[in-house]
């Protein structure tokens, strides 16, 4: 383990810089290229060995996230969630919402929504509508069937993204974690709820970084103060500019991402017409994070 939190937690305080450049460069020397160095081949992701999750919790804290492989487990909810409270993740929010909405599949259920539908899906990071006193902070997914075609997803490490802004444009990064800089604003009605917006960046009580983003434009209010408006266009061209931060790759069946919530896309895709052939990912969303230095 690298246990950054405990040797630099002045990294993310933009008023000290030996701990952030400490850090930064041992985060990028660290930091996987490719989706390969992202993977971990688990034999049963319902009872993953010592050395497995050891694996697991270090490319955590190298780039917030890893692809790994199911094994033998049974490809369902269940295993999903096994899988979040052996990695000490157990706060889902599965309970307060529909009984279907964490199986992602183009069925008709609510297929309004992007995630349940066919189409193209910008970068985000999920559930930028729970506002800041209860943040998603993990997001987990286990494809049991991917679409025919397309599909694929890009991931960016939001601390890479912290670091890129730090180092290019530390006013627009201090404007993204002091202010707050949108509201969510009801796609139905357009009615805007200021006590589900917040900062972009902050941290958590211990010392984690979180981040909140999407390109939606019909979710998300942004608060129109120049300094605000500013920064959101940094923020927006160096997402948009696609860095060598940013790895691709498509989840097959008995795949899965474990992520502390990271800025993702999906590519179109095209599904079967067969119900049972069709695309179908379980995703489950915590309150609390993978933290290696909590639960290694």
């Amino acid at each position: 383990m690298k246990h950054w939190n405990t040797k630099y937690p002045r990294r993310f305080d933009l008023g000290s810089n030996e701990d952030y450049l400490r850090w930064r460069d041992e985060k990028l020397a660290a930091y996987p290229r490719n989706v390969g160095e992202l993977v971990v081949e688990l034999g049963d992701m319902t009872a993953i060995s010592p050395a497995e999750k050891t694996k697991i919790l270090e490319l955590s804290e190298r780039a917030n996230m890893c692809v790994y492989t199911a094994g033998s487990a049974p490809l369902d909810m269940d295993s999903l969630l096994a899988l979040g409270r052996q990695l000490g993740v157990t706060q889902t929010d599965k309970s307060t919402r529909h009984t279907q909405a964490d199986e992602l599949t183009d069925s008709g259920i609510l297929n309004h929504a992007i995630p349940f539908s066919t189409r193209h899906v910008n970068w985000h990071t999920d559930a930028t509508y729970y506002g800041s006193d209860r943040t998603i902070q993990s997001l987990f997914l286990l494809c049991k069937r991917p679409a025919p075609e397309g599909g694929s997803n890009k991931v960016l490490d939001h601390e890479m993204l912290y670091i890129r802004l730090r180092d290019s444009a530390p006013g627009a990064l201090e404007v993204l974690m002091t202010k707050d800089c949108f509201n969510y604003r009801n796609p139905a009605t357009g009615e805007v709820d200021p006590g589900r917006g917040g900062k972009v960046f902050w941290t958590n009580a211990a010392g984690h970084l979180c981040h909140r983003f999407s390109f939606r434009k019909t979710d998300m209010a942004w608060s129109d103060e120049s300094d605000v408006a500013a920064a959101r266009r940094t923020l927006e061209d160096l997402i948009s500019g696609e860095a060598a931060d940013v790895i691709e790759g498509r989840l097959e069946s008995g795949m899965g991402l474990i992520s502390n919530n990271v800025l993702h896309t999906r590519e179109k895709l095209t599904d079967s017409e067969d119900p049972a052939k069709k695309r179908l990912l379980f995703r489950t969303r915590f309150y609390d994070r993978v933290d290696p230095e909590r639960v290694g």
